[in-house]
């Protein structure tokens, strides 16, 4: 299996394909078998896609250290070295998103165009969750308390619409599979909390350069779409698309959507950054 060391750190990836790179990026205590059947439908247009698990999830390795997004935006160019990969797409979700900001920041040079899913600045300036979207995030004891079932239905029900679940069983039945496979251990939520509280690009935003397409649900609980608002303002020519009523897994319930939105994106702006 293709693993690349990260300064001391296995992290794992996967790559299909052929065609222009697209490396993508899961969130909080989430791993590649998480996007469901969205990289294949990237293959299928074209796309060269690197899937990476974030340190601490999936197949990669699960240290008990303190961790920063910074670092984990460096473990997605240790993996492009891996693959002889000099530029890429980059599209994160939640905490891919910030993952992503930082790549942006840190690594400009590397990055052809920057798609930010369901994420956040961080920082003051941020908007928070709802109640609601912080226990199910930050409140390990109630997640604890129930079975592996039980937490995997809690969670994903803040991923798509009770509608779409009810009429997608095996949308459930996937996630909660890909849980249950690579299980993230509760220290790495924890780190990866740390670093998400610590994470703050509001004053660094407008030093991006490559063309940036921002894409969230309006229905969104754990990162209120009003954060991507905040993001279009703040990085120079981004792009917006907003999901009527999708939520936080707006990639898993508007599957379609979010392909054509950015494929599209990436097809119109094939030459990269900006001068």
């Amino acid at each position: 299996m293709p693993f690349v060391d990260s300064n001391g750190v296995k992290i794992f990836y996967e790559v299909g394909g052929q065609g222009d790179p697209l490396v993508m990026v899961q969130g909080y205590g989430q791993y590649s078998y998480m996007w469901s059947g969205l990289p294949n439908e990237f293959a299928r247009l074209k796309h060269r896609v690197v899937l990476i698990d974030n340190r601490g999830t999936g197949q990669s390795d699960k240290p008990d250290a303190p961790v920063t997004i910074a670092q984990m935006a460096d473990d997605v160019c240790k993996v492009m070295d891996a693959i002889s990969l000099r530029r890429a797409s980059v599209f994160g979700i939640s905490m891919g998103g910030m993952i992503a900001q930082e790549f942006a920041l840190n690594h400009g040079d590397r990055l052809i165009n920057l798609v930010l899913g369901c994420t956040t600045p961080g920082g003051p300036n941020s908007i928070k969750p709802t109640p609601e979207g912080a226990r199910i995030l930050f409140d390990y004891d109630y997640l604890k308390n129930m079975t592996p079932e039980q937490r995997s239905r809690e969670v994903f029900g803040f991923f798509c619409s009770e509608e779409f679940i009810a009429g997608h069983p095996e949308a459930l039945k996937e996630y909660h599979e890909a849980t249950m496979e690579y299980p993230t251990p509760l220290y790495t939520f924890a780190r990866q909390a740390e670093a998400i509280a610590k994470f703050d690009t509001w004053d660094r935003l407008e030093k991006i350069k490559a063309p940036t397409l921002i894409i969230a649900g309006t229905a969104d609980q754990i990162i209120p779409f009003k954060n991507s608002e905040l993001l279009a303002q703040r990085i120079p020519g981004a792009e917006l698309t907003l999901l009527q009523d999708k939520r936080h897994g707006f990639f898993i319930e508007a599957m379609d959507s979010t392909k054509i939105f950015i494929n599209g994106f990436l097809m119109r702006h094939a030459g990269g950054f900006r001068s």
